[in-house]
């Protein structure tokens, strides 16, 4: 929304912030979240805030569930990420997916 208000194209802000265009398509539909640098000159060329860019409301609680008791073979690091992983709430977890994603499969980055 953003972008459309200045009235720029995906290809103009991409060529901007120094993203190909295509992968300034995959962060603009939340594919993917771009390095904070880049986040930051998207954040000036576009005159808003990184919370918002990024759909993240502050004021927004998680909502209250207990979360399963994990397996009792698995590492103690694991269970302590599952339970974390379980605890987001639905943008931060879409955040966490994109992030997995980007460090499973690197060369898909920008």
């Amino acid at each position: 929304m953003a972008r459309m208000r200045m009235e720029l194209t995906q290809e103009q802000v991409a060529r901007a912030v120094g993203f190909v265009p295509t992968v300034y398509g995959r962060i603009e539909r939340g594919d993917m979240v771009p390095s904070t640098p880049k986040l930051k000159a998207l954040c000036v060329l576009l005159g808003i805030s990184a919370d918002v860019l990024l759909g993240v409301n502050p004021s927004e609680e998680p909502p209250a569930r207990e979360p399963p008791s994990p397996p009792p073979g698995d590492p103690p690091e694991l269970r302590r990420l599952a339970m974390l992983v379980r605890e987001l709430p639905p943008d931060r977890l879409r955040l966490f997916r994109v992030a997995l994603r980007s460090i499973a499969h690197p060369d898909e980055e920008e």
